[in-house]
């Protein structure tokens, strides 16, 4: 599973949607697989401008999500280019398949790309 983050990350960094797809998705399997391509291109460009950055870590994981042995959670920092960082979380699901799957990003916690920037959190989501 940390594999799947550093790929993703890497997928985000690159601009790669067709990559960031194939790593992100539900128990299903990846969204390229099941998503209207319109719609997982719309969502995966929101992901990525959201998500660009210079760097990355992982402060805090895998844990295991209480109640769903098929979740793990990790707290992230992201480091924007214009020396932006903040901490967030992000989900990761074992597909039908099981393999690894970037889940959930938690958009509505991390900054917008185009506001100012808070501090980094020292807290759990």
């Amino acid at each position: 599973m940390n594999q799947t983050l550093d790929q993703f990350f890497a997928a985000v960094k690159a601009n790669d949607l067709q990559r960031m797809g194939a790593l992100w998705g539900t128990e299903r399997g990846p969204a390229n697989d099941w998503m209207k391509s319109d719609e997982l291109r719309q969502r995966l460009s929101v992901i990525q401008r959201y998500l660009a950055h210079v760097g990355y870590r992982v402060i805090e994981g895998p844990l295991v999500v209480p109640g769903n042995s098929n979740q793990r959670s990790f707290r992230v920092e992201l480091q924007r280019a214009t020396g932006c960082n903040f901490v967030f979380p992000v989900d990761l699901v074992r597909a039908k398949s099981g393999s690894w799957l970037v889940n959930d990003v938690h958009l509505d916690i991390v900054t917008n790309p185009a506001g100012a920037c808070k501090p980094a959190s020292g807290t759990a989501p």
